[in-house]
C-alpha cells in the first residue's frame, strides 16, 4: 500500500482566490479545517512525498501501444495467450480518489491487441483484499463494485469517445462521450455520457485470490476512426477500488483542471485496419395483448365497436445501420417499436406551460451529441433555453381534436413513424456532419356518437422532418465552428387541421465554442432564426400561445389577425472560468417575441432578455472533516423586451461530502418583487410579491447494503402562499442480483391565486374589458417511485417500474384580479359583486351584484387524482446484438371532479385522504398490455 500523507491545502498552480466578502462567507461556510498551503514547488516535485499537480501539456500524455497479434484471442478472462506476454503493459496508473496524484495502490497492468477485425484489452487487477462485485443489468450504474474502464477516442478529435466498462462479474456499461464530457465515472453511471448507445463487443472476467482479470473484444465495425493507415487514438483507462472508494486513471487531470476527452492519453501502433463488415440489419417482430377498459356514458346502450376489450396485434419492422466508410454512418428504422422504453411519470401540471419528458427511443437518442445547438446561456433560475432538436415531436401524440360528439373512438396516443433515418460521423478535415429525416404518417381516427352514426376524425396530417447539422473542430478542438438547420413540412392540402397546425416551420443557425490558456477559459456563441407559416388562424394561435400573448391589452407589441408567417431570433453569449479551486459563468440570453420553435423543438417563453451568472469556489480535496466542498450562487434577471423586469434572484449554495462518504447540501434562494407577463394568461400586467426559497439534502454511503437521500424543498412569498415538498430516495441492494429503489415524494402547497378562467365584459374598464378570475388552491400530492432490477446473468434482466400518485386540489373562492401592474384582487361576494353554489357543484357569480354586469358560472375545478403507470420489462439477450423482450405495462387513471357525475366521486372531493384515495386506486380497473418482441442483429 502506498504511504498517504494528508495533503490537505494543496492548490493547482494558477489558482484563483476569493477575495472580501465572498472569502469570509466561504471560510465560515466551508467547516474545513486548512492547514498552510503547499509551496508551488512541493507540489511540482515529482520525487518527493506530494505528488505533481499541474497539468500535462498533451504532447507530453502518457501513450500506450497497440500489439498486432497472428493468432486469434479467446475472450475468456484469463489471458493466457502468448500475445499478451508479447504486449507491453500500462501500469502507470494516478489517483483521482481518495489521494489525488499519488500512485494507484494495488498492482495494474493493461495490455493491447489487434487483429484486422477488433482492438483487444487486457487487463490484470491485482488486489491484496477479495475484490468487490455485483451483477447488474446493462449500463446501470453500480457505485458498490470495482470497475475496469477503456475509453478510446478513435477519431481522435479530443470530443468524441467510445466507453467499455466492467466489474469482476463481467457485467456491461457502454457509452458514448462528447464535448466535455469524461469525468470519471467508473461504475456509477455519472460519466455524462450516452448509455443508449449498444454496440457488439465482447467481455469476460475471472476472480482469483490474487485480483480479477479482464479480457475485451471492441470490433472495429463498432468504431468510428479516419481513413489513415497508421492510427493514433485517445486514450483513457480507469480502475476503481470500492473498498478504497479509489479511482485511479491512466492519463491524469487534476480535479481543479477542466477535463474529459481533450486530456486524454494516446495509443498508438494500430496500422493498416478497415472498419469491417459495413450492414447490420436488425430486424424485430412483436405480438402484443391489449386489454383495455371500455367505458361510455350511462344513455349510450351499444359497446364499442372498434375494441372489445381484449384486442392483440401484430407488427414488425427493422433497424438499418450501414457504414459509408470509417468515419460515417447511416441510421435507419422502418415501423419502428419502442414499447420495451420506460413509460414517463405521472405528473400533475396546472400551468399554462407543457411539461417536458426525456427521450428515451434508442434510435433518437443514440448518436443525438451530433444535433446539439448552443450549448450553455443562461439555466437554472432563468429557465430552460429553447431546445431547437427536441426530437420526441416526431411520433407525438396526435394534435388534432377528436370530434365532439364521439363516444367511441379507435384514436391512436402516437403518431406513426412510418420511416426515419440519419446520417453522422466525420468528414475532411475536422468536419462534422448530421442529418435526419423521418416521415410520420397521417393519423385518421374512426369514430361513433350516440346516435350510433360513424365518422372520421383527422388528428394528425402526413409531416416531414428534417435535421442538418455541421460542425468544424479547429486547434484540436479548442474552436469549434457550428451550424443547424431544422425544417418541418406538414401535407395540410384539403385538411381540417389547416387552421390549427403550421403549414411548415423553419429554424437556422450558427453557434461556437472558443477554449483558451490551456482550456482554462470558454466562451460560448449562438445566433438562430425562426420562421412558421400557416393560415391566418393558425398564426393568431401562434401568437396567442403561452410563450408570447400577444394578445396583451396592455403591450405595446400589435397583434396581427392577418398574417400569414411569424418569425423571431434566439441569441446567446456567455463566458466561463473552468479551471482553479473558482469558477464562474456568466450568460445573457434574447428571444424575440416571434420566436418560434415547437414544431421540432421545445420552448416555453419568448420576449425574454436574460442575465444568468453562477460563481463557484471548489475544494474538492479530503481536508480534516470534509472529503470536499463547494459555495456557488450569484444573481440572476431577466426582463421582457418592453424592459418589464420579471425575474430578479440571488442564490447561494453549500455542498459538501464528509470523510465517510455521506454528503449534503443547502440551498437559499431570495427574489426581489417583479412584474409578471404570465399570471393573467394574455391578461394586463401583474405583479409577483417577494419570494423566498430554499432546500435541503442529505445522502448517505452509497456502497453501502442500504443507502439514501433525503430531501426537504420549501418556499413562500409575502402573498401567503407556500409550498413544502419532502421526498426520500432509498436503494436496497440483496446479494449480487437484487436491487431495490422506493422514491416516496409528498407536497403540500397553497396558492394564493391560481389562474382559472378569463371572460369578456365592456364593463370591466380597469382590466381592458376582460374580467380575469383566480383562486386560491390547496394541493397535495403524494407519490412513490419504484424500482425492482434483478440481474440474474449479464444477459438475462428484469426491471420494473412502478408509479402510484394520488393528488388533491381544493380551490377557495374565487376572486377577480383588480388593478394591472399588481396583485390585487376583489373576492367575488365579500369585496365585489356576489357568488352563489349551483346544484350541479358550480359557482354563480354576477361580478357588481345588481348592476349590469353579465352573471358568470363558473365550474368547480375541485379534484382528486388517482394514477398508477409502470411496466416491466424481461430483456434477455440470447445472442450477441439480438434480444428478446417480454414487456407488461399497466395504468390506472381516474380524476374525480366535483360537479361531473362520477360514481367514483364523493363529497370529499378536493381533500386529501390517504387511505380512501388508495383504496380507490386499487379499485380501479387497470389497462394492461403484454407485449412480446424478438430482434435478431445481422452482420453482413
Amino acid at each position: 500500500m502506498v504511504n498517504r500523507p494528508n495533503r490537505t491545502g494543496l492548490r493547482t498552480p494558477g489558482a484563483v482566490r476569493p477575495a472580501g466578502s465572498m472569502a469570509a462567507l466561504l471560510l465560515v461556510a466551508s467547516l474545513n479545517s486548512l492547514p498552510a498551503p503547499v509551496s508551488l514547488a512541493a507540489q511540482q516535485n515529482d520525487g518527493g512525498g506530494v505528488p505533481a499537480l499541474a497539468v500535462v501539456p498533451h504532447a507530453e500524455a502518457p501513450e500506450a501501444r497497440a500489439l498486432r497479434t497472428p493468432t486469434g484471442i479467446r475472450i475468456d478472462g484469463r489471458l493466457e495467450e502468448m500475445p499478451w506476454n508479447d504486449a507491453a503493459p500500462v501500469t502507470e496508473f494516478t489517483q483521482m480518489d481518495p489521494d489525488e496524484g499519488f500512485p494507484v495502490s494495488e498492482r495494474t497492468e493493461v495490455r493491447f491487441l489487434y487483429d484486422d477485425d477488433a482492438l483487444y484489452v487486457g487487463a490484470r487487477l491485482l488486489d491484496s483484499a477479495p475484490v468487490t462485485t455485483r451483477l447488474a443489468r446493462r449500463d446501470a450504474g453500480v457505485p458498490d463494485s470495482d470497475f475496469f474502464t477503456v475509453t478510446v477516442d478513435s477519431y481522435h478529435d479530443h470530443r468524441t469517445a467510445y466507453r467499455f466498462s466492467t466489474n469482476p462479474s463481467g457485467m456491461k456499461r457502454d457509452e458514448v462521450l462528447s464535448g466535455g464530457s469524461g469525468i470519471f465515472g467508473g461504475g456509477r453511471g455519472d460519466g455524462r455520457g450516452d448509455s443508449s448507445w449498444d454496440p457488439v463487443w465482447d467481455v469476460a472476467t475471472s476472480i482469483t485470490d490474487q485480483g480479477w482479470f479482464v479480457e475485451m473484444r471492441i470490433p472495429f465495425s463498432q468504431l468510428r476512426f479516419s481513413t489513415a493507415d497508421d492510427q493514433v487514438w485517445g486514450l483513457q483507462v480507469e480502475r476503481t477500488i470500492n473498498r478504497n472508494q479509489e479511482r485511479a486513471v491512466f492519463s491524469f487531470t487534476p480535479k481543479l483542471e477542466p477535463g474529459g476527452v481533450a486530456r486524454f492519453g494516446h495509443l498508438g501502433g494500430i496500422a493498416g485496419v478497415a472498419s469491417g463488415r459495413r450492414l447490420e440489419i436488425l430486424p424485430y417482430a412483436g405480438l402484443s395483448a391489449e386489454y383495455i377498459r371500455q367505458t361510455a356514458p350511462a344513455d349510450v346502450t351499444f359497446s364499442n365497436p372498434f375494441r372489445s376489450g381484449s384486442d392483440y396485434f401484430g407488427r414488425a419492422g427493422a433497424d438499418l445501420k450501414y457504414r459509408l466508410g470509417s468515419n460515417l454512418t447511416l441510421d435507419a428504422t422502418v415501423n419502428p417499436d419502442f414499447g420495451q422504453v420506460e413509460v414517463d411519470p405521472a405528473v400533475i401540471n396546472l400551468t399554462a406551460f407543457e411539461t417536458r419528458f426525456d427521450e428515451r427511443r434508442p434510435f433518437f437518442v443514440e448518436g443525438g451529441e451530433i444535433f446539439q445547438f448552443a450549448r450553455g446561456g443562461p439555466g437554472g433560475s432563468t429557465g430552460r433555453p429553447p431546445t431547437v432538436m427536441y426530437s420526441r415531436r416526431i411520433g407525438r401524440r396526435p394534435q388534432g381534436p377528436m370530434a365532439a360528439g364521439a363516444v367511441f373512438s379507435d384514436a391512436p396516443t402516437a403518431t406513426t413513424i412510418v420511416g426515419a433515418a440519419k446520417i453522422s460521423g466525420k468528414v475532411g478535415d475536422g468536419w462534422s456532419v448530421g442529418l435526419l429525416e423521418a416521415v410520420t404518417g397521417r393519423e385518421i381516427a374512426p369514430y361513433v356518437d350516440a346516435g350510433g352514426i360513424r365518422g372520421e376524425a383527422e388528428l394528425e396530417p402526413a409531416t416531414n422532418y428534417l435535421a442538418g447539422r455541421l460542425r468544424r473542430d479547429l486547434r484540436d478542438g479548442l474552436t469549434q465552428l457550428g451550424a443547424m438547420a431544422t425544417a418541418v413540412n406538414r401535407n395540410l392540402s384539403g385538411s381540417i387541421l389547416g387552421d390549427r397546425l403550421h403549414s411548415s416551420a423553419y429554424v437556422a443557425g450558427v453557434d461556437f465554442i472558443h477554449e483558451w490558456e490551456d482550456r482554462s477559459w470558454r466562451i460560448n456563441g449562438a445566433f438562430s432564426r425562426s420562421l412558421v407559416s400557416g393560415s391566418e388562424a393558425t398564426i393568431l394561435r401562434t401568437q396567442h400561445s403561452s410563450a408570447r400573448y400577444f394578445q396583451r391589452p396592455d403591450d405595446n407589441r400589435v397583434l396581427d389577425p392577418d398574417a400569414t408567417s411569424l418569425g423571431g431570433h434566439y441569441a446567446m453569449f456567455d463566458v466561463n472560468k473552468q479551471s482553479g479551486s473558482f469558477t464562474a459563468r456568466i450568460a445573457m440570453a434574447s428571444i424575440s417575441p416571434g420566436y418560434e420553435v415547437n414544431d421540432i423543438g421545445f420552448q416555453t417563453e419568448a420576449d425574454r432578455i436574460m442575465l444568468d451568472t453562477h460563481l463557484t469556489w471548489r475544494q474538492p480535496r479530503p481536508g480534516t472533516w470534509l472529503r470536499n466542498w463547494s459555495v456557488s450562487g450569484g444573481p440572476d434577471g431577466k426582463w421582457n423586451t418592453a424592459g418589464d423586469r420579471l425575474h430578479s434572484e440571488f442564490n447561494a449554495n453549500l455542498n459538501w461530502q464528509w470523510l465517510n462518504y455521506w454528503g449534503g447540501s443547502v440551498r437559499g434562494v431570495i427574489r426581489a418583487p417583479t412584474d409578471n407577463d404570465r399570471l393573467t394568461r394574455g391578461g394586463p400586467l401583474a405583479r409577483h410579491p417577494q419570494y423566498y426559497a430554499g432546500n435541503a439534502n442529505l445522502s448517505s454511503d452509497s456502497r453501502q447494503p442500504v443507502s439514501g437521500r433525503a430531501s426537504y424543498n420549501w418556499a413562500f412569498d409575502e402573498a401567503g402562499s407556500w409550498s413544502h415538498t419532502g421526498s426520500l430516495n432509498v436503494t436496497y441492494k440483496s446479494g449480487e442480483k437484487l436491487e431495490l429503489h422506493l422514491g416516496p415524494r409528498l407536497t403540500r402547497a397553497y396558492a394564493d391565486a391560481q389562474y382559472v378562467t378569463s371572460r369578456d365584459d365592456p364593463l370591466a374598464t380597469a382590466t381592458f374589458g376582460r374580467r380575469y378570475i383566480f383562486a386560491p388552491i390547496d394541493q397535495t400530492t403524494l407519490s412513490l417511485d419504484t424500482r425492482l432490477n434483478v440481474t440474474f446473468s449479464p444477459t438475462l434482466t428484469l426491471q420494473v417500474y412502478a408509479q402510484p400518485l394520488i393528488s388533491s386540489g381544493d380551490y377557495g373562492g374565487l376572486k377577480e384580479f383588480r388593478t394591472p401592474g399588481t396583485f390585487d384582487f376583489l373576492r367575488y361576494g365579500e369585496d365585489a359583486g356576489t357568488m352563489y353554489r349551483l346544484e350541479s357543484g358550480g359557482f354563480l357569480i354576477d361580478p357588481d351584484g345588481s348592476g349590469a354586469a353579465p352573471e358568470i358560472t363558473i365550474h368547480d375545478r375541485d379534484f382528486n387524482v388517482r394514477s398508477l403507470r409502470g411496466n416491466a420489462v424481461l430483456r434477455w439477450e440470447w445472442s450477441p446484438g439480438s434480444t428478446l423482450f417480454l414487456v407488461w405495462q399497466q395504468r390506472r387513471y381516474h380524476r374525480a371532479l366535483r360537479d361531473a357525475w362520477d360514481p367514483l366521486a364523493s363529497d370529499g372531493i378536493g381533500d386529501f385522504d390517504f387511505r380512501y384515495d388508495a383504496g380507490e386506486l386499487v379499485r380501479i380497473r387497470p389497462d394492461n398490455i403484454f407485449l412480446v418482441k424478438v430482434n435478431y442483429w445481422l452482420n453482413l
